[in-house]
């Protein structure tokens, strides 16, 4: 499992290393050696990087776009070109790990706001219910956190609201997806939308 950052020499962040101490900084996707399903390319994109986003995801790796300035249009342009993460580039080690871990499980990840931003937008084109979805299958407890995680809380935030710890949170969670048929935060956000 590698990690490789790319972008312009001078805008590499200490964090990358501080989170993957044997991550390799590169200037360009060329830089990049064969890759395999277990890596991780982290691309930092801008205007110019279009095809060197769709050069990455080619190369079967899970990419994660880096950015400058957080906008919702540029995030939905990467998660449609085949992104499963998408941050910005000064994220903190520990966001930088937790984004490894939902991105190496399948998942997508967004920030809280994007996550916010992109509902809305999706919720209005969501028809109404979504066929065998059962909510009154959840515990109330378990119904509590998946609306908290779908209204763009962390398991942080969703564990002060509810005064239970974040492993709790966790594990109402990971039920919560089993019994609703969900793969990350993001499906859940748009499955319940859909029930709104």
């Amino acid at each position: 499992m590698r990690h490789f950052f790319i972008s312009p020499a001078a805008v590499h962040s200490p964090r990358w290393q501080q989170a993957f101490p044997a991550a390799r900084l590169l200037n360009s996707p060329t830089e990049l050696p064969p890759l395999s399903a277990d890596d991780t390319v982290w691309l930092l994109i801008d205007d110019t990087t279009d095809s060197a986003l769709a050069a990455c995801v080619a190369l079967n790796a899970r990419v994660v776009a880096l950015t400058r300035f957080e906008d919702a249009a540029e995030a939905q342009w990467a998660l449609a070109e085949g992104a499963c993460g998408y941050l910005h580039y000064l994220a903190t080690p520990a966001v930088l790990v937790q984004v490894h871990q939902v991105v190496r499980h399948n998942g997508l990840w967004l920030g809280a706001e994007l996550m916010r931003q992109l509902v809305l937008g999706s919720a209005r084109r969501l028809p109404l219910g979504v066929p065998g979805l059962r909510l009154q299958d959840l515990t109330p407890r378990e119904r509590a956190v998946a609306e908290a995680v779908a209204a763009g809380k962390n398991n942080k935030e969703v564990a002060r609201e509810l005064s239970i710890t974040e492993r709790t949170v966790k594990a109402h969670l990971s039920a919560a997806f089993e019994k609703l048929g969900v793969r990350d935060r993001l499906h859940l956000v748009l499955v319940l939308a859909g029930q709104a």
